[in-house]
């Protein structure tokens, strides 16, 4: 939950796939700092790799800031392990509730690219809705980062996401204002964040993998981590292409689908200690109107100077109102281990007493078992009768859903009208109060807003809404191998598929993937079916009068309201679309 911290001495980590920084502060102030480099591949995106030597090097580390043992540490998540996404949550849930509620519904309602995160959230008041923005991790992550730190004897006390930590550093030095949109490019030596600060709150967090960490040979010479380039100058051209491009479809992502009330981005800071900062600036003057604010070298906190590498660590030691800590409760260790451990003993010997004390009273024992026996006989007979109560209402729901069909065929065949060529619904439920929610993937977000454009001007459809846009990748090169296999049962050959990615090719497309919500009007999509309630309908395409087959159309009669006896045969046939 959101929390106030920090008064007394801390141990603030930041860990990148080069190097670990660190610092000991002591309410608020940076008493000691330091860094060491990290052999290549030891981190990945975040993720620690299985190396003997990270126990040694963070050995050295902690030598050079003299942490003691049992010492609280924070960790600065990496971005590319966080998600951050806005939610809205019923005006039912209390605000106490809204924890439990997402516990309830990470995996069902809620889905996100791993299972059991750990979590925390921010709550949102703004246009009349209760809203959060909620900060999930993969839990495997974080238990190396917790294992790691019990070994070192270091209580781990707090996780927080290193984009959010960034933006803090910069608030402590620049101050923020209240009412800004803010965009933050933090560029550092193997991937780039940019963060979208609307009116001090997160509202995009995207963070892109750029320079492999084999590409650097890195030295630690005083306080900072220098960076020699050992790989050919072509790719670093590619790479700050991909970078600028990254901006403008970040940049292009909140105008179209975030920004509230027409909102602009005012204002963009460049961080990080990127080697090729200077092209990489050149290059951003070149393509985009924004005035680029560049954080100097060395930061000025409260007249300690120190390089802007360590501008994470400063957002960790910041007083805040409120902070995200995605480190679980029951994980965290115990502030007072010797206070703890004296009262589980006096427990145990209360406990211990108690025990030896029930043995004399074993008739007593006996006396209360038999009055539970007729406690729980008398649940059993309750119990039955609600029973029965339930299964009537089962019966009168079941009842009340056949006589009140849903058209969800006809609505799935007037939404796929409006797909892209080489667009795909990928999920689809209809609800009992005639809600559809569904996720589509289409090539391009032109298509995709498009799609949404389509489905507003549809009059069959109310409260049309675009909940999220998720990006993945796809290779579109694969192998297809078709076999046939005896079921060892029946004798019968079955044939066998299999697809396997090419390995000659490693280009990978982009997909966009949509989460729409919407309500259904079911007599307007029937209406819409025989084209009787707008002359300008959608239809399928091809022929406007398409031929019968019986072998391959289905048919429904609609009735019609003006004679309820007649009724009219409408194709309720649904568009196979190609599987991706």
């Amino acid at each position: 939950m959101p929390q106030v911290r920090r008064r007394g001495t801390y141990i603030y980590f930041n860990f990148t796939d080069v190097g670990i920084f660190g610092a000991v502060v002591k309410n608020g102030i940076i008493k000691r700092r330091a860094v060491v480099s990290l052999p290549p591949g030891t981190l990945q995106g975040g993720w620690l790799q299985p190396e003997a030597s990270l126990d040694l090097i963070f050995e050295s580390l902690l030598t050079k800031l003299k942490v003691p043992r049992s010492a609280q540490a924070v960790l600065a998540l990496d971005g590319s392990l966080v998600l951050a996404r806005k939610l809205e949550i019923p005006e039912t849930i209390e605000t106490n509730q809204i924890r439990g509620y997402l516990f309830m519904e990470l995996g069902h309602s809620i889905v996100l690219p791993f299972e059991e995160p750990y979590f925390d959230y921010t709550l949102l008041e703004e246009d009349g809705k209760r809203e959060i923005m909620l900060y999930a991790a993969p839990n495997e992550a974080l238990k190396q980062y917790m294992e790691l730190f019990k070994k070192k004897h270091l209580r781990l006390v707090a996780a927080e996401p290193q984009p959010l930590a960034t933006f803090f550093g910069l608030d402590a030095l620049y101050e923020i204002e209240a009412d800004s949109n803010l965009l933050i490019w933090n560029v550092n030596a193997t991937n780039h964040q940019l963060i979208i600060i609307e009116d001090r709150v997160p509202r995009l967090i995207r963070s892109v993998d750029t320079f492999v960490s084999t590409a650097w040979d890195v030295e630690v010479m005083e306080d900072r981590l220098h960076y020699r380039y050992q790989l050919d100058d072509e790719n670093v051209e590619y790479i700050l292409e991909e970078m600028l491009l990254e901006f403008s479809r970040v940049l292009d992502f909140y105008r179209f689908s975030l920004a509230r009330d027409g909102r602009e981005i005012k204002r963009v800071m460049l961080t990080g200690d990127f080697p090729f900062q200077e092209e990489l600036v050149r290059r951003f003057e070149a393509n985009f109107d924004f005035v680029l604010e560049q954080v100097p070298d060395q930061v000025d906190l409260n007249g300690q100077l120190m390089p802007k590498a360590y501008l994470p660590l400063v957002g960790l030691s910041t007083t805040q109102k409120e902070r995200i800590n995605l480190l679980p409760d029951s994980d965290v260790a115990p502030k007072f281990p010797l206070i703890a451990s004296l009262v589980l003993l006096l427990f145990g010997g209360i406990i211990g007493g108690y025990l030896y004390w029930q043995t004399d009273q074993f008739a007593d024992r006996i006396e209360t078992a038999n009055n539970q026996i007729q406690i729980v006989r008398t649940l059993q007979s309750e119990s039955a009768q609600s029973a029965k109560q339930e299964v009537a209402q089962l019966k009168q729901t079941v009842e009340g859903l056949e006589t009140t069909p849903r058209p969800a065929v006809p609505t799935l065949e007037r939404i796929t009208r409006y797909l892209p060529e080489r667009g795909y619904i990928l999920q689809f439920a209809y609800g009992a109060d005639q809600t559809v929610s569904m996720n589509a993937q289409f090539e391009t977000l032109d298509e995709l807003n498009g799609f949404y454009r389509q489905l507003l001007t549809d009059t069959s459809f109310t409260g049309i809404s675009l909940t999220s846009v998720t990006t993945k990748t796809m290779n579109e090169k694969a192998e297809v191998v078709t076999s046939t296999a005896v079921d060892p049962t029946t004798g019968q050959e079955m044939p066998t598929t299999t697809i396997t990615p090419s390995d000659e090719t490693k280009t990978e497309e982009p997909r966009y993937i949509g989460q729409f919500g919407l309500t259904v009007i079911p007599a307007e999509v029937i209406k819409g079916e025989t084209n009787q309630a707008d002359p300008e309908a959608p239809k399928e395409d091809g022929t406007t009068e398409p031929a019968a087959d019986p072998e391959t159309n289905s048919e429904e009669v609609v009735p019609d309201p003006a004679n309820p006896e007649s009724g009219e045969v409408v194709s309720t046939e649904v568009e196979e679309v190609e599987g991706n």
